[in-house]
C-alpha cells in the first residue's frame, strides 16, 4: 500500500481565490491549477492499495467484507434450543383466547 497525502487547496478561478470542496493530491491539482496553494492544516494521509491483492484484502476487512465471513466475529451457536423455542403441537390458550377459536384457526380453510 502506498501512503497518499491529500489536502484542501486554494485555487484561482476567474481572478478570485477559492478553496476546493474536496481534498486531493498535489499531482492531481497541479494538472489543472498550477497556481494552487496547499492548506497545510487540512492534511489527510490515506493508505491506498496498489495491487489487486491489497484491494481484496482491504475489501475483506471493511464492514462490507465482514458479511462474506459472518462467523469471524459471531460467538459459536449451540444446537440446543431454549425451552420456549421448542415447537409446540397445536395452539395453546395462554393469552386468553378461547381454545375452540384457536382450534378452528388450525384447520385449513380454502378461500
Amino acid at each position: 500500500m502506498k501512503l497518499e497525502k491529500q489536502y484542501f487547496w486554494k485555487i484561482q478561478i476567474f481572478g478570485k481565490w477559492r478553496t476546493t470542496r474536496f481534498r486531493c493530491t498535489e499531482e492531481h491539482i497541479k494538472d489543472e491549477h498550477p497556481e494552487a496553494i496547499c492548506i497545510p492544516g487540512s492534511l489527510v494521509e490515506l493508505s491506498v492499495p496498489e495491487t489487486d491483492e491489497e484491494m481484496w484484502e482491504r475489501y475483506r476487512t471493511t464492514s462490507t467484507g465482514v458479511l462474506n465471513n459472518p462467523g469471524q466475529y459471531l460467538p459459536p451457536t449451540t444446537t440446543a434450543e431454549p425451552p420456549e423455542a421448542q415447537p409446540t403441537h397445536g395452539l395453546k390458550s395462554s393469552i386468553g383466547i378461547p381454545a375452540d377459536l384457536l382450534a378452528s384457526l388450525e384447520k385449513d380453510v380454502p378461500f
